[in-house]
């Protein structure tokens, strides 16, 4: 076997490394302890080489010039490995208290426009950041569709948003190899998905006429004035983790103004919010730790 050797052109010194670090904390807020490194050192050095960059430099300037290039190194370091209805005791109570409450909701304000001559239709608004390839996403737009008694009678949207655009695209398509399937109950899997072949499935068109993706940097969050006050149920999991604890607290945050009130937001097992700052409620069920922004907020 051999063995590559940088001239010195290509070698990341600690104060390149330095540079880099601060460009991708300052565009995305994303963090590099000590701990992961050597995966952002291997990341800058393949696409420096695959690029023909003469040097660390080089390649540095052209991220700093190139949306492009710079698209291409977040989807190398954003890339995550995931399947359908990951964490399933969220879903359980998502299907057993949350939406159960949300239907009373919406049946109570239905009930009141009626009385007053007022036409309304049943509203839910779900949102998946940083949804990868989707999974979360359409796992949400399923699990909206079968705990809810009739559908059609409601105006659902489901919005899947990541920084990675390559994720988005196959998020689009829908597309998927069956090992990804995870949890999925089996009878999700009959309702929801066509299987192409033994390896390959496809989501339902009446799963994807609810779910939306779009690309969305998260660090630009708080100034996003149309998200404000509009959901009723937000995942971000498993996404705390690429930040600081100050870029933690500034998401947490923006996350709890884009609740509607008495909307629930759901975090990743390792990403409890007692470290921040938030006037959430904290509620539990089984294995499931999640919050309520209080209705009169």
């Amino acid at each position: 076997m051999t063995f590559a050797v940088l001239s010195e052109d290509m070698e990341l010194t600690a104060k390149n490394l330095g540079m880099f670090k601060e460009l991708l904390y300052e565009r995305c807020h994303l963090s590099f302890p000590e701990s992961r490194e050597m995966l952002l050192r291997r990341w800058i050095t393949q696409f420096a080489e695959k690029g023909k960059y003469r040097s660390i430099n080089d390649y540095y300037r052209a991220l700093m010039e190139d949306r492009q290039e710079f698209e291409r190194l977040i989807s190398m370091i954003t890339t995550r490995e995931t399947y359908f209805f990951r964490m399933p005791a969220q879903f359980e109570a998502l299907r057993d208290v949350v939406i159960p409450a949300i239907v009373d909701r919406e049946g109570s304000a239905s009930m009141k426009a009626l009385s007053s001559g007022v036409p309304h239709r049943m509203r839910l608004r779900a949102w998946s950041s940083g949804c990868a390839t989707g999974q979360e996403a359409y796992s949400l737009s399923m699990q909206i569709l079968d705990s809810l008694r009739y559908p059609k009678a409601w105006d659902v949207k489901v919005l899947g948003t990541d920084i990675n655009r390559d994720a988005i695209g196959l998020a689009k398509l829908g597309r998927y190899d069956s090992q990804r399937l995870g949890k999925t109950p089996s009878s999700f899997v009959e309702r929801y998905f066509t299987v192409c072949t033994p390896h390959e499935i496809v989501v339902s068109d009446e799963v994807k006429e609810i779910t939306e993706f779009r690309m969305l940097n998260l660090r630009d969050l708080p100034g996003e004035e149309s998200l404000k006050n509009s959901f009723d149920i937000i995942f971000c999991r498993n996404v705390m983790i690429y930040f600081d604890l100050a870029a933690q607290q500034r998401l947490v945050s923006a996350l709890s103004a884009c609740l509607a009130p008495g909307g629930y937001l759901f975090t990743g097992e390792g990403e409890v919010l007692h470290l921040y700052d938030h006037s959430l409620e904290v509620l539990e069920r089984g294995d499931a730790v999640y919050y309520r922004k209080r209705a009169e907020e």
